[in-house]
């Protein structure tokens, strides 16, 4: 409808997993480099994870289409099978023959097995890519492990991709599964856009439908990003819609208001302002994580992009406290045994009196296992749950965000920029290889946060310090006690 208005091609704003729209983020970028390195190796599974709509299926597709004519694919986009069915469903994706009716499942076992032995002969590579693979079961995704235990001296002959949500990473923390974990030589974890990309993301969408000029305002694609959280799909509904009302206004710009219209219809009444999660958590969240930045010369933080955030910030209406809000200050407050909280203060201000730091952002729940640190997940039409280590948790209907507080050892201690500096030096040549450490600051973190499966910033943040603080204070404790 509103194509011609704004000499649009076509739509640009489908939710379909299109390559051809597949725009690389840097955690994008991060995530198809992952996967092709993984490929590259001797291993045999590869693991991408992300939160619903954050871009792992356009992903996928981005990586089939780089392969080589040598690469033999098999695209499961349905996991809910059994181990036979898996194995017939694989040999329908390599076009291998077998009789339906009296297939056992050693037949299709021995079929697969000379299918991969004649590809590997031919010089091709056979790889099965999962989408959804948190649905699996446990005994099929064995059965994926037995059937990767065809090699050579050098390689597997099957290479697996499996691409599911959060709960993927704890299903393979199950005991009969820790041989498959074991086999996982690459791992991504995609996080949403940030503010800037989803202002790029935008305009390079717009751009490939045959746009000439810029459709979205800075303020409608700030607003989107809040509106939204940076979901690259949640992006798609809003932005789609917010045309349809602009177009409907006859206006040659999307504003603001337009996001707000969107945002509200596909909401509904009062569902933008739950979306926001913690209102009055945010503007301490980010004014503390700002401050974890360390200059370390590589990576000098951007101050001007900073003051822009917190201007918007400033500006943005603050909803009232809801009540899920501070039940879980309250949690977090009894798992570090502080008084109670007040609840007419902002809690992450309130908790930096016991040199402690708060964290706001979509983490999965194997770096919130990682960081050690109690932590809350929301989750929808129930309590937030407190999440402690080595705890079991139901993660049914979690939205994806998360709270944790963590010992800030800047807060802690007070220190220049030379002992800020020194501490984190100390600390990266504790966890690193001796080879590494002639590396840059940058180069030495970005490792370190793919051996733990954080976000791949290169910078000290938030984050980062968070671990970093937990293995520094448990290994305190640890001498102090001796």
């Amino acid at each position: 409808m509103y194509q011609n208005f704004y000499g649009l091609n076509e739509a640009p704003f489908s939710i379909a997993p299109d390559p051809h729209y597949l725009y690389l983020s840097e955690r994008h970028q991060e995530a198809l480099a992952h996967l092709t390195h993984g490929l590259e190796g001797s291993g045999g599974f590869i693991l991408l994870t992300g939160e619903v709509g954050t871009g792992k299926t356009t992903v996928s597709r981005a990586l089939l289409e780089q392969l080589p004519d040598t690469t033999r694919t098999a695209f499961i986009l349905n996991p809910m099978l059994s181990e036979d069915e898996l194995l017939a469903t694989l040999c329908d994706e390599f076009g291998i023959r077998y009789q339906k009716r009296s297939a056992t499942r050693k037949a299709l076992t021995d079929k697969l097995s000379s299918f991969l032995l004649k590809a590997h002969e031919q010089g091709e590579q056979c790889l099965v890519l999962i989408d959804e693979a948190q649905h699996l079961k446990p005994q099929v995704l064995e059965q994926l492990r037995l059937l990767t235990n065809l090699e050579t001296h050098q390689s597997k002959l099957l290479r697996v991709i499996l691409i599911g949500q959060p709960e993927l990473q704890e299903l393979l923390r199950r005991r009969e599964l820790r041989q498959l974990a074991q086999r996982i030589t690459a791992r991504y974890h995609i996080l949403p856009l940030t503010e800037q990309d989803t202002a790029r993301y935008i305009a390079y969408r717009l751009q490939i439908a045959g746009a000439n000029r810029a459709l979205f305002s800075h303020a409608a694609c700030v607003a989107a990003h809040r509106a939204t959280q940076g979901v690259p799909r949640l992006l798609n509904l809003v932005c789609d819609r917010a045309l349809l009302a602009a177009y409907t206004d006859q206006s040659a710009q999307v504003n603001p208001q337009h996001i707000k219209v969107a945002a509200a219809e596909l909401t509904g009444p009062g569902g933008q302002k739950a979306k926001r999660g913690m209102p009055w958590l945010a503007a301490a969240v980010v004014t503390v994580s700002l401050l974890v930045v360390v200059n370390l010369g590589l990576f000098i933080a951007d101050s001007a992009g900073a003051d822009s955030e917190l201007n918007a910030l400033q500006h943005a209406e603050q909803p009232a406290p809801v009540s899920n809000d501070y039940s879980a200050a309250e949690q977090l407050a009894r798992a570090w045994e502080l008084p109670q909280p007040p609840a007419d203060v902002v809690f992450c201000d309130w908790v930096q009196q016991y040199q402690l730091a708060c964290i706001s952002e979509p983490l999965s729940m194997a770096q919130l296992r990682s960081i050690g640190y109690p932590a809350i997940i929301f989750r929808q039409r129930a309590e937030p749950l407190l999440v402690e280590k080595n705890a079991n948790v139901d993660t049914q209907g979690w939205t994806g965000e998360t709270l944790l507080l963590y010992r800030h050892p800047f807060l802690r201690a007070a220190m220049d920029s030379e002992q800020k500096t020194t501490w984190l030096k100390e600390q990266l040549s504790q966890h690193l290889s001796e080879t590494l450490r002639s590396k840059s600051s940058q180069q030495q973190l970005m490792q370190l946060q793919r051996q733990q499966n954080l976000p791949v910033s290169g910078q000290l943040d938030a984050v980062t310090l968070a671990w970093l603080s937990g293995q520094y204070f448990s290994d305190s404790q640890a001498l102090g006690s001796q």
